[in-house]
């Protein structure tokens, strides 16, 4: 799934596999077909919800471990994208949910936010992980 149509890839295989599932979602939400799919659309919508949740999760929980120093700045902007969530999952229950403008927004923010945001904490986490091979290797 990784790099269609020019998605950015992480090349950090513990974040890029998520990745890899939330655009599989986003993709799923340009072929709903409303109103006929509403049922599928709102298992959909819990499924994005949720997975989208903890994946920030999971990124956050990494940042931490590796004391990323742009920490807050990077959960800013998943607190950004969870109060946009919120806001088409009320359009949804409001019967007024674009499906296909919902995947271009969470599918151009996911773009974006892996190249830019995501891309700094691999490199920090990277750089870590270097130092601590190398001093392993010198204790050898």
């Amino acid at each position: 799934m990784s790099n269609n149509n020019n998605r950015f890839d992480l090349n950090f295989p513990e974040m890029q596999t998520q990745h890899d599932y939330l655009y599989f979602l986003f993709d799923n939400l340009g072929s709903v077909d409303l109103p006929t799919d509403s049922g599928k659309l709102k298992n959909l919508l819990t499924e994005i919800e949720h997975y989208l949740m903890f994946h920030f999760s999971c990124e956050e929980h990494l940042m931490r471990l590796y004391q990323f120093p742009s920490f807050a700045v990077h959960q800013t902007d998943h607190e950004r994208v969870e109060i946009k969530l919120v806001q088409f999952l009320d359009d949804f229950d409001n019967g007024n949910l674009n499906p296909k403008a919902m995947q271009i927004f969470l599918t151009g923010w996911l773009m974006e936010h892996s190249s830019i945001s995501d891309s700094e904490y691999v490199k920090w986490i990277e750089e870590k992980r270097s130092q601590w091979r190398i001093r392993s290797n010198a204790d050898a």
